[in-house]
């Protein structure tokens, strides 16, 4: 009944119907498991997504947006470190922004994900450049704690607002008329599994608690091959064989 209503009576897209009833079903399918209620899940059958194909980043793109970047600057430094953080880790837009020095484990390649969406925290693997290129900006600031990547005007943490105007610029600067901010998490995820990375690892990594949602990137990434889509590629930590 919900489904129909959305579609018939307020002309939403299936691709937002399918968002809105992930949430749902993980609720229903908790109250089952529970004996709070009955399967009200069985023979419930989503709308097909209709959102159009967000193909990852190509590899001459991420090019011209580090291209952009003045390295010299803090500005440079933090724009880049976080750019990559994203790209290179996975780490959604508010991750990155809410990171703390205190969840860098540069030892051994891990930064540690705390209180993200649904409350989960979890650990991912990080490569070395971008943990230097976090240092390099740490060191420019002369920190070594509390948030990572703060505004340039008044030294709190950086808020949405300001990495999305971040993002308008390295849009037009770049030329990648395309780019957004979870454009480089979709890019990490598809990019991995191109790679050969294991589909439980990358949900775990991704933080996503619904393994449909994971799954939606298999797709992305057999489409990539079969085109031969010169992708991004990562760094060979995240496998035991690299590209």
């Amino acid at each position: 009944g919900f489904i129909v209503y959305m579609r018939e009576k307020k002309n939403v897209k299936n691709v937002t119907i399918r968002s809105y009833c992930r949430a749902v079903k993980a609720f229903l399918r908790f109250c089952y498991e529970q004996d709070y209620c009955r399967d009200y899940l069985k023979g419930v059958k989503l709308p097909r997504d209709d959102s159009a194909p967000k193909m990852p980043l190509y590899a001459a793109e991420v090019e011209d947006i580090d291209k952009t970047f003045n390295r010299s600057t803090l500005k440079g430094k933090r724009n880049y470190a976080i750019v990559h953080l994203m790209l290179d880790v996975g780490l959604r837009s508010q991750e990155g922004r809410h990171l703390k020095v205190e969840h860098l484990d540069s030892a051994h390649n891990l930064v540690h994900i705390m209180d993200s969406k649904g409350n989960k925290s979890r650990i991912v693997l990080c490569p070395d450049f971008v943990f230097n290129a976090i240092q390099d900006y740490l060191s420019a600031c002369g920190r070594s704690s509390g948030a990572v990547f703060l505004s340039l005007r008044d030294n709190t943490e950086l808020k949405k607002n300001t990495l999305n105007l971040m993002f308008a610029d390295l849009k037009i600067e770049s030329g990648v008329s395309r780019l957004h901010p979870h454009l480089l998490r979709h890019t990490f995820a598809t990019s991995y599994i191109l790679g050969g990375g294991n589909m439980e690892y990358l949900r775990m990594m991704l933080g996503h608690s619904d393994y449909e949602t994971t799954k939606l990137y298999l797709h992305l990434a057999q489409e990539a091959k079969m085109l031969n889509y010169d992708i991004y590629k990562l760094d060979s930590v995240f496998f035991k064989s690299v590209y």
